[in-house]
């Protein structure tokens, strides 16, 4: 299992960064891919405190569509990543609609798909009551975009909408409804995430979402075995990001 989207340096996995890995690696999760949202967190990229773990984490970066402060800084400080090869992906990145800065919103998600684009990297997306916004920006500008949706759960009709891009679907600990779960099966591109910390379970006991909370949501679906849910977000996975190695 791999999980597809976490935050390793917010502080209170940060803090616990060997125990929150070692714990989920028990149970069988042998990858994950962080997201860096801001100036800091791009600084965090690569940096000593992950060095122990470089064989099991990888990143992604981007600049959130809530996060307007400082972002023309936060810029080059992504295109650097990019020349670098320090990240497999952009994002999280999308539009949110509980925010009032939708000219900002659009304007910087064409800028960072430009740079997606001209990169050939895969694509992160946040959105948050906006997904027909989404579609059309997409359908009209990036149709040939690539990547997935991070923490899916809208309704069958917006899945059947994105379904016509080539990008996959990632259920977190908030399945969505049946229907939509069926439909995200039967086309088979999927993937798995944490969203650690955040997202957890409305049943879950816990002060936050953890990395081995992974096995849990995908234990949740039972429409299919664990072992095909497991190798079908294998092939998922590499036909986005190509033959990633998480070693031990």
């Amino acid at each position: 299992m791999i999980d597809v989207h976490c935050h390793l340096t917010e502080s209170r996995i940060f803090d616990n960064l060997e125990a929150e890995i070692s714990s989920a690696r028990k149970c069988g999760i042998e990858g994950f891919i962080s997201s860096a949202l801001c100036k800091k967190e791009f600084e965090a990229i690569g940096g000593s405190a992950f060095t122990q773990f470089e064989n099991c984490i990888r990143w992604s970066a981007g600049i959130h569509p809530i996060y307007e402060e400082n972002a023309v800084n936060y810029f080059d400080d992504l295109v650097k990543l990019c020349d670098e090869k320090k990240i497999i992906a952009i994002g999280e990145v999308g539009l949110d609609g509980r925010k009032n800065n939708a000219d900002f919103q659009e304007k910087m998600l064409l800028e960072q798909l430009d740079l997606a684009q001209n990169y050939n990297l895969p694509v992160v997306f946040h959105c948050v009551k906006k997904h027909y916004e989404l579609y059309e920006l997409l359908k009209n500008n990036f149709p040939k975009v690539f990547g997935f949706l991070h923490g899916f759960k809208a309704s069958k009709e917006i899945a059947e909408k994105f379904s016509e891009f080539d990008l996959a679907f990632s259920i977190g600990s908030i399945l969505p409804k049946n229907e939509v779960i069926q439909h995200i099966l039967k086309r088979g591109f999927f993937l798995f995430e944490t969203d650690a910390l955040y997202q957890k379970s409305s049943k879950s006991k816990d002060e936050f979402n953890h990395l081995k909370n992974l096995i849990l949501t995908v234990k949740k679906i039972d429409l299919m075995s664990f072992e095909e849910l497991k190798n079908k977000q294998k092939k998922s996975f590499k036909n986005i990001f190509g033959d990633v190695d998480f070693g031990e």
